[in-house]
């Protein structure tokens, strides 16, 4: 849709959404804290974009996420711990960005996850 800016914390009130896919835009910096908030969200496609920062820790929080897909960003540091409360989630891609350090050994406990993509 050639969407460009950063993603308003104004998303986080969006609670009743099940599916946001913003992949293949513009978008760039970090995810709002505010996301957090969207508790209903069973599929997350936020690939081919240029978000940066760390990988949300916050990203723990939406226990009904079932595909999440980060890929083909800027994003840093490690995978966090906390996505081994996304209990239901099936497939996890942070291919393509600049995450360092091994996948934490608490991800093992996700026995719904079928697909884990992690290289580049």
């Amino acid at each position: 849709m050639a969407l460009s800016g950063r993603i308003p914390r104004e998303f986080g009130n969006l609670s009743f959404l099940v599916s946001l896919d913003l992949r293949s835009n513009n978008f760039h910096g970090n995810l709002p804290q505010e996301m957090a908030r969207l508790r209903r969200l069973k599929f997350l496609r936020l690939s081919v974009n240029n978000f940066s920062g760390k990988v949300p820790s916050w990203f723990g929080f939406l226990h009904q996420l079932q595909f999440l897909n980060l890929g083909n960003n800027s994003f840093t540091g490690s995978i966090p711990s906390s996505f081994s409360k996304i209990s239901k989630l099936e497939t996890l891609n942070l291919k393509f960005n600049s995450i360092e350090g091994q996948i934490p050994k608490v991800i093992g406990s996700l026995i719904n996850l079928r697909e884990l993509t992690h290289e580049g």
